[in-house]
């Protein structure tokens, strides 16, 4: 059985969830990547979002700002798709989990967003410490003009996070605070991507790190645009070892699939 529930503790039926986030300009899923139950739950709120709303735009951290022209290109039909995924460096879970979003979104006409800052930007901000221009070189050009560091409580979620990850990461290699310069600027760029398609509602599919407490990108968002009108979106499975003070906290939306 799959319903939602409110940070409030009210439940309901899916169809009334749905035309709750009507009421939303963004929708951000926050998803563990390798759980079948978001994967699923994310082609289900596609589905619903795009009968209610033609305008719909979906978004993707899972391709990067430079391969948008490559996926436009799929999307309209003028390359293949074994072209588009030569080109465009697809997760190595895409076929299974993220397919089936943007067969969908080509089927019905739904612009896709490749959000996520090009990698070797992220890993240069991580090595010099630093987010310029000079630093990311020829993907200087998707920098938004402002960065917003001054979260505190994302800073010390990040801390705690890298802290308790294996020695073996190869992030280890790197200073706490370059690391999360490189994070900031992930969650930056995603949120600037968005920016021409601010007038239509979009429905944004990340990894529940950049959307949990209204933090990442969700933060950069309304830092820039305060007037929106911003919904996170988490699986209850995510929820199982929080304190119990953060539940309430860490998203707008909890489905549960039981």
């Amino acid at each position: 059985m799959k319903y939602m529930m409110t940070n409030r503790a009210m439940t309901m039926h899916l169809e009334e969830g749905f035309e709750m986030l009507m009421g939303y300009d963004v929708v951000f899923f926050g998803e563990e990547h390798d759980s079948r139950i978001a994967h699923e739950a994310e082609l289900i709120m596609l589905t619903e979002l795009a009968k209610r709303d033609s305008n719909l735009v979906l978004a993707l951290e899972m391709f990067e700002r430079d391969v948008q022209g490559f996926l436009d290109s799929y999307l309209r039909g003028t390359i293949p798709e074994d072209r588009f995924l030569e080109l465009a460096r697809p997760w190595q879970n895409y076929e299974r989990d993220y397919r089936p979003l943007v067969e969908l979104a080509k089927t019905r006409g739904l612009p896709v967003i490749a959000a996520n800052v090009p990698r070797r930007a992220a890993a240069a901000v991580a090595a010099a410490n630093t987010v310029s221009p000079e630093v990311v070189g020829e993907d200087g050009r998707y920098l938004p003009s402002e960065f917003h560091f001054d979260s505190e409580e994302y800073h010390e979620r990040f801390v705690a996070q890298v802290e308790g990850m294996p020695h073996s990461l190869p992030m280890k290699g790197f200073a706490v605070e370059a690391l999360f310069k490189a994070q900031v600027l992930k969650d930056a760029v995603m949120a600037a991507s968005l920016e021409p398609f601010l007038d239509r509602r979009i429905f944004f599919c990340c990894g529940r790190f950049h959307s949990d407490f209204h933090l990442g990108i969700p933060y950069q968002l309304a830092k820039n645009h305060p007037e929106l009108k911003i919904a996170v979106v988490v699986c209850a499975e995510s929820l199982m070892e929080l304190p119990m003070q953060d539940c309430s906290r860490i998203a707008d939306f909890i489905w549960i699939d039981e």
